[in-house]
C-alpha cells in the first residue's frame, strides 16, 4: 500500500526523565501523519466537515517495538488500510539512520454525520472516491 512519510528529530517536550519518548507522545506523531496522508489523499479534515462528516479516532493500538530517545531522528510512515466501512490508517515509526522499525501502530475512525451525530457504517462516497482516485494515481 502507498505510504506517506515525514521525519523529524524528537524534541526534549516529548520524553520522559529517562530522555525515553513518554508514551502519550506518539499519538500526536500518529495525527500529523494522519493529516499529511489525508491532505494527500484529497480528504482532509477540513474537506471532511465540509461534506458533512466527522472523523473521531475510535481505536488506538499501539505496538512499542524498541525505545525513542531525545534528539534521535525518527520517519513517521502513514498508509491507509481499509476507507469502505471504516478510515484504517497503519503506521511504521523507523529509525532515519538504520531503517529499523520502533513503533507499528493503527488507528480507526468512523464516519459521524453532523450535525445529527449518527455514526455511519459505511464511509462517505467523497471520502471512497478520494482514496480511489489517489491509489490511481500512485
Amino acid at each position: 500500500m502507498a505510504k506517506v512519510g515525514y521525519e523529524m528529530q524528537v524534541p526534549f517536550y516529548d520524553v520522559d526523565s529517562y530522555r525515553i519518548v513518554w508514551h502519550g507522545s506518539y499519538p500526536k506523531y500518529f495525527e500529523k501523519g494522519r493529516c499529511q496522508l489525508l491532505e494527500e489523499i484529497g480528504f482532509a479534515y477540513d474537506k471532511m466537515e465540509q461534506t458533512g462528516f466527522f472523523f473521531p479516532v475510535v481505536d488506538l493500538q499501539v505496538k512499542y517495538v524498541k525505545p525513542i530517545t531525545f534528539k534521535q531522528n525518527i520517519k513517521v510512515e502513514s498508509s491507509i488500510k481499509h476507507w469502505e466501512n471504516k478510515l484504517v490508517i497503519d503506521y511504521l515509526v523507523l529509525d532515519v539512520a538504520t531503517g529499523e522499525v520502533l513503533t507499528r501502530a493503527q488507528t480507526s475512525q468512523v464516519a459521524v454525520k453532523m450535525p445529527e451525530k449518527i455514526t455511519q457504517f459505511q464511509s462517505p462516497p467523497e471520502l471512497i472516491t478520494a482514496v480511489e482516485r489517489w491509489l490511481e494515481r500512485r
